[in-house]
């Protein structure tokens, strides 16, 4: 009674889109040799994501390692985001009511497809080790989207009916969120394995950014937590859910994540040499203490020691370090050479990127949809797309064969539901048949 998840990319398919996979050019975004290796990096990451949650060899990260393919993610991601930093505000001048968002909203996700495929690949230590200076890229990259997080005021405008660039806009404030929460897992997979980053990258994440403090806000700030209208406890794991109330004192994935970059930031002694305690970071960390009540300690056992050294640092009086090793500051090269390479030239690219972007041939538009329909293809969501089992709620990996709508962990819990499921099913099946027939 239940299907089985089938695969998203054949074996050489991921080998030979990896292998190949070199960075683009900012001019050629939105043309249709763009959307094509758009569609790449979207089957990648579904892969990615598939192989992670049916406990698969993960194969999306071995290829990356083995071809040293992780500095073309971070650049990708760089340069979306210098776009919207850059080309965006000229194209919001140059066509105020465009007849579609469709691959204005791509070049967005570009951005997050490849945040997210290096989340998946970094949470191996041996990805450290294939990455040349662009590891100080990503680093500075990281902590512009959590300062984000901290510090921009993105309301939504709550509006009935909303104009094409008033929903793109609120997509780019749910993208830049996104990839702010996926930051938060990158830099503690970073902490996690200081004791393999080269020293100009310590250096950049203590020293120059400060991650260390911006961790610690947010702690404070918990951006992963809101209350909706109803008054309701929300919480964001990927997307936004209701906060039962037995899961209350239950830490969510990225405050764990936090907690984790921040004991091994501050307890690791190759750290220590390049993060001064000045009374400033003394007064900011201390006010950790009160967060690490003991249903979070026992939540995070290795907390315990960052506890105590908190308690130690709250007593004793930092003096600045003066013996710092000498270390050689690598300058991020990516962001750089970007902005070099379209100095002086960005309202010309908008200019000519907004004939495709803003594009009112329809006969275009359909073509790059169906460049994105193999990657949209919702029976692939579907896999990718974490269920919980219709019966006691774990995490699901079967779903019902008939209706194909509800999932199960387990054939027992199928059997349980059943007596429940089976109304439901009959009512999806016949609500198919009556669409189809409509269509017909």
């Amino acid at each position: 009674m239940s299907e089985k998840l089938e695969n998203i990319l054949s074996p050489w398919e991921i080998e030979s889109f990896i292998e190949h996979l070199q960075t683009t050019n900012l001019e050629d975004v939105g043309t249709s040799g763009w959307f094509e290796y758009h569609k790449k990096l979207m089957l990648l990451n579904q892969q990615s994501v598939f192989e992670i949650n049916t406990l698969r060899e993960e194969s999306v990260k071995e290829w990356f390692v083995s071809f040293k393919k992780i500095p073309v993610l971070i650049y990708e991601a760089i340069q979306i985001m210098i776009w919207k930093q850059k080309v965006y505000p000229i194209l919001m001048e140059l066509d105020e009511k465009p007849a579609n968002t469709f691959i204005l909203f791509s070049v967005f996700y570009h951005e997050e497809l490849a945040i997210s495929i290096l989340e998946n690949i970094l949470y191996h230590s041996d990805s450290v080790e294939t990455m040349d200076d662009s590891i100080v890229d990503l680093i500075d990259y990281a902590a512009h989207y959590i300062t984000l997080l901290l510090y921009s005021k993105n309301e939504k405008p709550c509006i009935d009916k909303k104009t094409c660039l008033e929903e793109m806009a609120e997509k780019r404030i749910e993208i830049d969120f996104d990839i702010g929460m996926r930051s938060i897992s990158i830099l503690r997979y970073l902490a996690e394995f200081a004791d393999q980053l080269p020293l100009c990258a310590l250096s950049r994440m203590l020293a120059a950014n400060d991650i260390p403090y911006l961790l610690a806000q947010l702690i404070e700030y918990q951006p992963w937590k809101k209350i909706n209208k109803k008054g309701e406890i929300m919480i964001y794991n990927g997307k936004w859910h209701k906060l039962d109330d037995k899961d209350i004192d239950k830490l969510c994935k990225f405050e764990g994540q936090v907690w984790f970059g921040l004991r091994e930031l501050l307890l690791n002694p190759k750290c220590a040499p390049y993060y001064d305690i000045t009374e400033f970071r003394m007064s900011q960390l201390t006010k950790l203490q009160k967060y690490m009540q003991e249903h979070v300690l026992d939540q995070i056992a290795p907390l315990i020691d960052l506890r105590r050294w908190l308690s130690y640092l709250n007593m004793s009086s930092q003096t600045t370090n003066s013996q710092r090793p000498i270390s050689v500051e690598v300058i991020p090269e990516i962001s750089s050479s970007i902005k070099e390479k379209y100095s002086k030239r960005w309202k010309r690219l908008a200019e000519h990127q907004a004939k495709t972007l803003f594009s009112k041939d329809i006969e275009k538009v359909k073509n790059m949809a169906q460049i994105l329909s193999e990657a949209y293809d919702f029976d692939k969501l579907d896999i990718i797309d974490a269920k919980t089992c219709a019966k006691c709620k774990e995490i699901a990996k079967n779903r019902c064969s008939k209706c194909k709508e509800v999932w199960y962990c387990s054939r027992e819990c199928q059997v349980k539901d059943w007596s429940n499921h089976k109304i439901i099913c009959e009512k999806i099946l016949k609500s198919k048949q009556e669409e189809n027939q409509n269509i017909e």
